[in-house]
């Protein structure tokens, strides 16, 4: 009985996923990724009202669509600086909220991908909630020790017009985390 009360709730989940993608047109991934646009030192994705400045580094060919799914990479950015505390990366991710209705909150997302990264051999730093150009993201950050040197990866995650959006950062200190995130604005809609 309970599997049927289980089934029937992830059937309801994913059918109001599924019409509320209908009602609110969400757009296809691969025309997303083709309509971001680098101008200079700065990216552009309207239709999540994001920019993404270089600063001191520079865009990459780390962009992909996955062939399996409906997620990608929408761009990546990089300082390959010599001082290894200059050196930073960021990623922004778009994965399709249908495909994961399992998903219902981005601190769930959050927490698993904490789970994962753990069995990786990732230490956990932080996992908390902030506030990024007025839109709520769950975010956990990570320690990353590689034998030479120690880093932080963290994955700033909120759902947005459809899709788990995150930004993947990295950096040399969880302060360096924070402040490459500061080349991330978002338009509140």
């Amino acid at each position: 009985m309970r599997s049927i009360f289980c089934n029937l709730i992830s059937i309801l989940f994913f059918a109001s996923t599924v019409l509320y993608a209908q009602n609110n047109s969400i757009k296809d991934i691969a025309l997303i990724y083709a309509e971001g646009k680098i101008d200079a030192n700065k990216y552009t994705n309207d239709y999540f009202g994001l920019t993404l400045s270089a600063g001191s580094g520079r865009f990459t060919e780390g962009g992909f669509l996955s062939p399996v799914g409906k997620r990608a990479r929408l761009i990546d950015v990089q300082a390959d600086a010599d001082n290894w505390d200059d050196k930073f990366e960021i990623a922004v991710l778009a994965d399709l909220m249908t495909q994961h209705p399992q998903i219902q909150s981005s601190k769930q997302y959050i927490h698993s991908l904490r789970q994962s990264f753990e069995k990786q051999g990732m230490e956990t730093y932080k996992e908390s909630s902030t506030i990024v150009s007025n839109l709520p993201f769950a975010y956990v950050v990570m320690k990353i020790n590689n034998r030479t040197q120690i880093h932080y990866r963290a994955i700033y995650t909120t759902l947005l017009k459809g899709y788990i959006f995150s930004l993947d950062v990295s950096a040399a200190t969880p302060e360096k985390v924070s402040e490459a995130l500061r080349q991330v604005t978002l338009k509140d809609e």
